[in-house]
Order: structure tokens, then sequence, then C-alpha cells
């Protein structure tokens, strides 16, 4: 065979080659990000290399002398691919911990704002102040604890958004002020609250 053909069928296998890692690369790309089994994923990764050991193989029984450098060639496309797929698995993995990380701090921050509409409430409405002046009254020991735990998760707020402290810490406050407002809410005989409109119920 003169080296022209040589280089030429050679070539043409290694393209072969090229093209079906690629298409298993992708393959199993989609399966990751899919969450496919694992027993897919073996499958996909299978059926990729058994093509590719086939062109070799056949590459060695029809062009004399390719097997060598079909093989290395191989190598070299399936280390790429391989690479390729654990940067963008690794990307992938990152950003769903962010998402996952920026959903919790939103989570945090709802939690705080609820608690900081509820109290709104009892300052604004006047139906609510009325019926219970017990929880705008800071000479009671519920109250005067419910406004410092306040404070307190605000100062956290504060220092959260600026990165100064982590999560559980913040999320700790919020838990600490969400526990104070159910407590000065018993004290004051609220049983029952509308969730938008607000509309309670007293224990008398």
């Amino acid at each position: 065979m003169d080296p022209a053909s040589f280089i030429l069928q050679a070539s043409i296998a290694l393209a072969m080659v090229g093209l079906l890692t690629a298409v298993t690369a992708l393959a199993l790309s989609g399966a990751l990000k899919r969450n496919d089994d694992v027993d897919s994923l073996f499958w996909y990764g299978f059926s990729g290399l058994l093509a590719v050991l086939l062109v070799i193989i056949g590459a060695a029984a029809t062009i004399e002398g390719s097997s060598g450098m079909v093989a290395a060639g191989a190598l070299v496309l399936i280390g790429i691919a391989a690479g390729w797929l654990w940067r963008g698995e690794h990307d992938r993995k990152s950003k769903l911990a962010d998402e996952v990380v920026r959903s919790e701090r939103e989570a945090v921050r709802a939690r705080h704002d609820r608690v900081l509409q509820q109290w709104v409430t009892y300052e604004l409405d006047p139906a609510a102040t009325i019926d219970f002046p017990d929880m705008t009254d800071l000479s009671r020991s519920d109250t005067s604890q419910l406004i410092r735990s306040m404070r307190a998760a605000a100062l956290l707020r504060e220092q959260f958004d600026g990165g100064d402290v982590g999560l559980i810490e913040y999320e700790s406050a919020v838990g600490r002020l969400e526990t104070k407002l159910a407590a000065a809410e018993f004290a004051a005989g609220v049983v029952m609250r509308g969730s938008v409109e607000g509309s309670w119920r007293t224990e008398r």
C-alpha cells in the first residue's frame, strides 16, 4: 500500500474513532444531566468503547501497520473526551451546589420577612392593635424578648448579607425570632391569624 493510501485510510479510521468517541461522550453527558442510573451510564460507555474497539480491530485487519497509530489516536481522543466529561460534570455539580446554597439563603430571608410582616401587622393594623395590645407592650417580658430577638436577627442579616456570618448562624437567629414571636402571641391570647387579610380569634 502506498503512503498516500495508508494515510488516507488511517485518517478515516481515526475520524470514525473520533466520531464514536464524541457521540459516546455526548450520550454520557446527557445521561449525567438527567441523573440516569448507573446501569444506563455503563451501557452508554460500554457500547461506545466496544464500537471504538471494533474500528481499531477493523483498521488493523484491513490497513496493514495502522493498528498502533489508530489505537494511539483512540487513546488520545478517549482521554480528551474523558477530560471534557469530568470538567462538565464538575461544573454542573458546582452550579447545583451554588443553586442549593442560594435557595437556602433566600428561604431563610423569606422566613425572616414573614416574621417581620406578622409583627408589623400588630403595629399598623388598628384591629390587631386593639385586640392584642400586649403585642406592642414592651413592659411585658414576652414582647421585650421578641423585640430583642428581632434586633439580633436584623443585625445578623446585615452581617450575613455582607458575608461576615454564615447561613447557620443567621438561620439560628431567625429560628429564635420565630420562637419568640410564637411565645409572645400565645401570651397575648392569639390563637389564629388570617394568612393575608388578617383575621384573629382570641382565647377568652
